[in-house]
């Protein structure tokens, strides 16, 4: 099997076969020893393309190869993490088989009657509004949990799926698993031609920080990291957070949504936050930088998302002397044109943008 490490401690490797996104298959390998021990956390690691061929078995009704049963296997290089399916308790608990060893995200957890720390080869109890499911914390040869004080608030638990002889269980490998980033708000609002993000969180564990991520037509591009204000990613202190999103965006609907970094390189998504920019932004043309200038100038324009624009420039006796743009602007954001200036004689020009039926001019004075 060829497939991509989910999760790699102590003697135990989960690995997934994500080549048909909608029907992924996940395995464990482990326990081992040897060279494969010896490269867990080395060559393999979380991300990491494994091959792995050997004898499977069933212990208490998980699917995997142990050392017993490995042959071969063979680190084919650093991939990309499979994205974790979301699930609710209920579906593990109807078709857990169907996840088995496989990267899944289950929100708004509880440990039943939290208190005191995580031990060894102990199972828990979490729970949702609708039903509860195990909670297996292995030995030290397979989490980091042990020791760890069990969380008393709600959590959303990113990890592997197990299985024993009474059921699908939840098997988390590290820290963050169970111990995440509470996080109590989050709002986008105007503020002049800029976007001002802001964030709470209620508290911290393993944070490195927060992906600010902004949805284009083609996806979701990132537009900066904010890091924590933990001193080591965790704190039990409320925070607060800010980013501005200091550019000009077009009519429309803009939307945003922060991507959690954990200190082992998980991460969780938060919901979408989104900005409306009505007709009264619909039209906007910047003034024209440097000014006077020799060689060129740059201004911006903006429109209505969808709407024909055209941006020339006229001599002091209204004749066109050059068109600058003509088509249809992505509403996203506004656009830059560049203006070459050096073939033109000294003066004073007017930009004029018209789109809409509107119309916006600027002055641009050229010198030589």
């Amino acid at each position: 099997m060829t497939g991509t490490v989910t999760r790699a401690f102590g003697a135990y490797v989960r690995f997934q076969d994500d080549s048909d996104s909608n029907s992924p298959s996940g395995l464990t390998v482990g326990p081992v020893s040897g060279d494969f021990k010896e490269d867990i956390g080395g060559k393999i690691t979380k991300g990491a393309r494994l091959y792995v061929r050997g004898t499977l078995s069933e212990p208490g009704g998980l699917l995997r190869i142990d050392d017993s049963g490995l042959k071969n296997y063979v680190v084919l290089g650093q991939g990309t993490l499979p994205t974790a399916q979301n699930v609710s308790l209920s579906q593990l608990q109807s078709s857990g088989e169907n996840y088995e060893s496989e990267l899944v995200r289950v929100n708004g957890l509880s440990f039943q009657n939290p208190s005191g720390s995580f031990s060894a080869n102990t199972t828990y109890t979490v729970a949702d509004a609708t039903t509860s499911l195990a909670y297996r914390v292995e030995g030290g040869n397979q989490t980091e949990l042990i020791g760890k004080s069990i969380p008393t608030g709600t959590f959303t638990y990113t990890g592997v799926v197990g299985e024993s002889g009474s059921g699908s269980q939840l098997v988390p490998v590290r820290a963050s698993t169970a111990l995440p980033v509470t996080l109590t708000g989050f709002t986008a609002v105007r503020n002049g031609s800029s976007t001002v993000l802001t964030w709470q969180t209620a508290s911290e564990t393993n944070n490195a920080g927060f992906r600010v991520q902004y949805e284009r037509a083609a996806g979701w591009e990132a537009l900066g990291f904010v890091p924590s204000k933990a001193s080591d990613g965790s704190t039990s202190r409320a925070q607060s957070y800010r980013f501005v999103v200091d550019r000009r965006l077009g009519p429309g609907t803009h939307r945003f949504r922060l991507e959690q970094v954990d200190l082992d390189r998980s991460t969780t998504l938060s919901d979408t936050v989104q900005v409306e920019i009505g007709m009264e932004g619909a039209l906007h043309l910047s003034a024209p930088a440097p000014n006077p200038a020799a060689e060129r100038a740059t201004l911006s324009f903006a429109v209505q998302e969808g709407t024909k624009a055209e941006v020339t420039m006229y001599d002091v006796l209204g004749q066109r002397v050059r068109t600058l743009y003509e088509g249809t602007p992505p509403g996203e954001e506004a656009r830059r044109v560049t203006v070459e200036t050096g073939t033109l004689s000294s003066g004073v020009y007017v930009v004029r943008l018209r789109a809409g039926g509107r119309t916006q001019t600027r002055r641009l004075t050229v010198v030589k």
